[in-house]
């Protein structure tokens, strides 16, 4: 018999919020420090879910945050 194991949704939106904030444009810190906030989030968190089957959302996850950052770029380029 197999089994899954799954993440609550309470915490994927705990997951999402914390990145929102860290990628958030207004935030004033530099690209370097907002990468290594995010790895420090996603390896704590990953590491904590890692026997769930979380695939297909981490790919969601991934997508929505390289627009973020796209978009913390584009906005530091902008004010430059």
């Amino acid at each position: 018999m197999l089994h899954l194991l799954v993440v609550f949704s309470n915490s994927w939106k705990g997951l999402w919020q914390k990145l929102k904030t860290i990628t958030r444009k207004t935030t004033p810190m530099s690209f370097e420090e907002r990468i290594q906030k995010l790895k420090e989030v996603q390896r704590g968190w990953v590491n904590n879910f890692r026997m769930a089957s979380i695939l297909n959302k981490l790919e969601d996850l991934d997508g929505w945050l390289r627009n973020r950052l796209r978009y913390c770029i584009w906005h530091h380029w902008c004010r430059a």
